[in-house]
């Protein structure tokens, strides 16, 4: 996997699940502020990083919209949800490991195959760790 391959994958992980609706128990969030945002896009050391960052953010929202037609549905699943205490590492790593296991993601767009990644890694009706066998 080449770096902005891995950056944009993480960035990816880490926009997704603020974007999707969920119920009320807590989902991972990142920690990145609007300053260090700010930082990472004006540094020429760091321009990959922020891209990775802004390609994942639009990539969550528009594997979101696939969802936007249960919006009013309660009984309807979230697309997935990532515990709060959840590592970034520990995000990745299952993520890479459910890449590897779906071959067929592998030519799908990085969105779409992320997205279908935490959808079956981490289904809402069991938010409090991944999904069996995925540990």
């Amino acid at each position: 996997m080449t770096r902005l391959s891995a950056m944009l994958l993480l960035a990816g992980l880490v926009a997704a699940p603020a974007l999707v609706a969920a119920p009320a128990h807590a989902q991972r969030v990142s920690k990145v502020s609007g300053k260090a945002l700010g930082q990472m896009c004006s540094s020429k050391s760091s321009i990959g990083m922020c891209d990775a960052y802004l390609s994942g953010l639009m990539d969550g929202e528009a594997w979101a919209k696939k969802y936007d037609s249960f919006a009013r549905d309660e009984s309807a699943p979230v697309a997935f949800c990532v515990p709060a205490q959840q590592t970034a590492p520990q995000v990745r790593g299952l993520v890479v490991a459910w890449l590897h296991a779906h071959n067929d993601a592998l030519t799908e767009p990085a969105g779409k195959a992320v997205y279908r990644a935490l959808h079956d890694t981490y289904p809402c009706h069991a938010a409090s760790a991944p999904a069996e066998g995925q540990k």
